[in-house]
């Protein structure tokens, strides 16, 4: 067997554990046998192969005995088919000596600089079937859920599967860095995947040219065919693989192709995308967040789950026409065509059809993000993507006929139109831009019909602030405000930190004193990526789908029957006056009684007033005499690691607990503990994220691993005074470390120099004293440690 062959067993280890199947040894605890392997530890393979061994055996446990998975491995592209071939004869083997003992068989063919391809296919008992995931053949390998499905339904294809996101969003990562260690600039990676993925839209094992030049052109030729078929031509100078001017780059950029196909591949991307979930909007997510500047090229992306929020929650049919006018990837309208999809493509799929192809359009002004939503569409299969590129100002539609008409430019309004064409708009319009907010929700209420309704997701200023006062006047006077729903505050994080609302309006109806609306605050813990993993399921906090049901309960019928619930949801009218205000927070109700469950007020208070301390206590402005002594943090302390588990394995209890938190002087709550691993009179250092802040804390408290526990060595005073003015003066050196450059304990002990006033070499205490002894309310920090 060649040299090469045996390079792809690292690329197939790889590749198993990372959708999770342990590849160690079965005899041993795992599930994979290599080469031969299994002639000591599995009779029935030894029995049925003798002598001859694939590259791999998976063994699948299953309710009437193990099934066996043959992998065989091949160098050469061209030799896939060979591979595959191989694969099912070893099977073959298999199964005569135990029927039906086999029934995966897997060709791989390729090497690490080429990438692999790979086709798997299933035994039903009577013959070989290729697998297919939502239609469309697998191109990479399968997870131990996936065989199981085929398994119990002994059927080859899986459809509605919606893909596992974690292992989405690591190839969105993997991609990113494979392109930045190929020297693809930020700027270009979203045309550059965009104009991929349109390039596999037919094909994922297309042909991969050696030369540089040839390859980009054929990925080239196929972009132009489908976007001339979907009457997208002019987009294709976005979405176009452009070689590198050096011609030395030239093979880097090549590579940077090769490695980007190779992880889509993995992810079954046609599949994927479609799949029940927006698995194409949520990998743009993060690729875009985390990979390629977000807030840089101005975009803030929708999660998923609040577009499914916004289509199930106003309500959607079949003869609806739904419009973005900021439409970015298309999250919105993809979430719109999912509701229709999960309602009518099995039973009418001719109704699905005609939505798909009629009743979906969006304008979106970036260029390289338009790129992404034309490719978002398209893969769903939205017939005639009536995706627009340009600013929505510059854009007016009417409907004509039975059709909608664009009006740009010199275009006038055909004779007849009969207005506005829109019954649903759904929309996050851009932060930050030339126009307020408000503008855009204004030319959108312009393309809505009567009674027509506007899902906005919009920052607090034209819910609540004070000078908008006058733009929600105005609106109430036109139009109908039919709900208020608070947003979770880091719905957009990292790309913008805002506090947002969503906003329903009802069209062209004016809004009456005594109208009810609903009011709301969103909490997404369960929803939100990532969220569900940091929370204990006992504290997580998640209303999506109550407030999902019961906002489209009282759009469909009004406020009867509506239960509400403190802090979350409350029923009201509008107050008319003053400010106009819409904030959720001015109407829902508190339920709470006299008695509270726990005061954590005097904690606060604590916080609030070192702040004060802080701010007037810095060296700089203290009464220092002398020079500044400059010491190592070991120098001054003893240090230790926090001792508490995680907060989400923890009780609520008495015990205060610090954590990277830098609000409450570091406590994040309280909760129930180890008497061990309880420490007083310490202070702590956030020693993870940005992280490098010190509190001091005279009471019993205990501290997660994240944080370092700090006791003063014993020739260091300990008085309040003395400790609060440490820990200004190591939070002072907190601007070393942000997300970039991530605090860690070798990091603040090696970086950090705390200075403190001196007398030659010896440190003045006296003057630290006086510093914090002078700064406004250290008096009354002192009144409340004595209580």
């Amino acid at each position: 067997m060649p040299d090469s062959e045996f390079r792809i067993y690292n690329y197939i280890e790889r590749t198993l554990q990372a959708l999770k199947w342990d590849t160690r040894n079965p005899a041993k605890g795992g599930s994979v046998y290599t080469q031969g392997e299994f002639r000591a530890n599995d009779e029935l393979l030894a029995q049925a192969l003798g002598a001859q061994a694939p590259e791999n055996v998976v063994c699948i446990p299953w309710e009437a005995g193990l099934v066996y998975w043959v992998i065989e491995a091949k160098s050469s592209h061209g030799d896939l088919e060979i591979g595959l071939n191989e694969a099912q004869d070893y099977a073959r083997q298999i199964n005569d000596t135990h029927a039906n003992a086999a029934r995966f068989a897997t060709g791989i063919a390729g090497s690490d600089e080429y990438s692999y391809y790979v086709r798997t296919t299933f035994w039903d008992g009577v013959e070989w079937h290729d697998v297919k995931i939502n239609n469309f053949g697998t191109t990479g390998f399968l997870t131990l859920q996936q065989c199981e499905t085929i398994l119990q339904q002994n059927r080859p294809e899986i459809l509605d599967y919606d893909v596992d996101l974690d292992l989405f969003l690591d190839k969105a990562n993997a991609i990113n860095a494979a392109l930045h260690e190929y020297g693809i600039a930020a700027r270009d990676r979203a045309g550059l995947v965009a104009g991929i993925l349109l390039a596999l839209v037919e094909d994922s094992n297309l042909r991969i040219a050696e030369n540089p030049r040839t390859l980009v052109n054929d990925l080239n030729t196929r972009i132009k065919e489908l976007l001339t078929r979907h009457s997208k031509s002019e987009v294709s100078a976005e979405v176009t693989l452009k070689l590198p001017a050096t011609t030395e780059n030239h093979r880097k950029y090549w590579s940077g192709i090769v490695k980007t196909m190779q992880h889509l591949r993995e992810m079954n991307i046609r599949s994927a995308i479609n799949s029940g979930t927006d698995a194409l909007g949520q990998f743009y997510e993060t690729f875009l967040r985390f990979a390629n500047d977000a807030s840089e090229m101005g975009i803030v992306l929708t999660p998923r789950h609040v577009t499914r929020f916004a289509v199930q929650s106003i309500g959607l049919s079949r003869e609806d026409r739904v419009f973005d006018p900021t439409c970015g990837t298309g999250g919105f309208l993809v979430a719109a065509l999912d509701e229709i999809r999960a309602r009518h493509y099995d039973t009418h799929r001719d109704v699905y059809d005609a939505f798909r192809n009629d009743c979906l359009y969006g304008v979106e002004q970036a260029d390289n993000v338009f790129g992404l939503a034309l490719v978002n569409m398209i893969f769903r299969g939205d017939g005639k993507s009536f995706i627009h590129n340009g600013n929505c100002f510059d854009n007016k539609f009417v409907l004509s006929g039975s059709s909608i008409e664009r009006l740009y430019g010199n275009r006038r309004e055909p004779p007849g139109a009969s207005g506005r064409p829109f019954t649903r708009v759904l929309m996050n319009p851009p932060f930050a831009v030339a126009e307020k907010e408000h503008e855009f929700v204004d030319y959108a209420l312009d393309q809505l019909t009567e009674t027509g309704l506007l899902f906005a997701i919009l920052p607090n200023k034209p819910i609540t602030g004070k000078y908008e006062a006058a733009w929600r006047k105005r609106l109430i006077q036109d139009h109908t405000v039919k709900a208020v729903v608070r947003m979770p505050g880091d719905l957009f994080y990292p790309t913008a930190s805002k506090g947002t609302y969503a906003l329903v309006v009802e069209a062209w109806r004016p809004h009456q004193d005594d109208d009810d609306v609903f009011f709301a605050i969103m909490s997404d813990d369960e929803h939100a990526t990532g969220k569900s993993k940091l929370i204990s399921h006992s504290r997580q906090r998640d209303n999506v789908e109550m407030l999902t049901r019961e906002l489209r309960r009282f759009l469909s019928g009004g406020s009867s029957g509506i239960s509400e619930v403190s802090r979350e949801l409350s029923i009201a009218t509008l107050r008319t006056a003053g400010l106009y205000d819409f904030a959720s927070e001015a109407y829902i109700r508190d339920g709470a009684t006299a008695d509270p469950e726990s005061l954590d007020a005097t904690y606060g208070l604590l916080a609030a007033l070192t702040d004060i301390e802080r701010r007037e206590s810095r060296v700089s402005s203290g009464p220092v005499v002398g020079d500044a002594l400059a010491l190592r943090i070991e120098e001054i302390f003893s240090v230790e690691r926090g001792r508490s588990r995680p907060l989400k394995e923890l009780e609520y209890g008495d015990t205060p607990i610090v954590t990277t938190s830098e609000a409450r002087n570091g406590i994040a709550g309280f909760y129930s503990v180890s008497p061990d691993t309880i420490r007083q009179d310490r202070v702590t250092i956030s020693a993870n994220g940005s992280g490098g802040k010190a509190f001091w804390h005279p009471y019993e408290f205990a501290a997660t691993a994240d944080v370092l526990v700090c006791e003063p060595r014993g020739d260091v005073p300990t008085d309040h005074a003395v400790m609060l003015y440490i820990c200004d003066a190591i939070s002072e050196e907190s601007w070393r470390f942000d997300y970039y450059r991530k605090c860690s304990e070798e990091r603040l002990l090696n970086d950090v120099r705390i200075r403190l006033p001196a007398t030659g070499n010896q440190i003045d205490w006296d003057a630290v004293r006086s510093a914090v002894h002078a700064s406004p309310g250290f008096d009354r920090l002192l009144h409340l440690l004595a209580d």
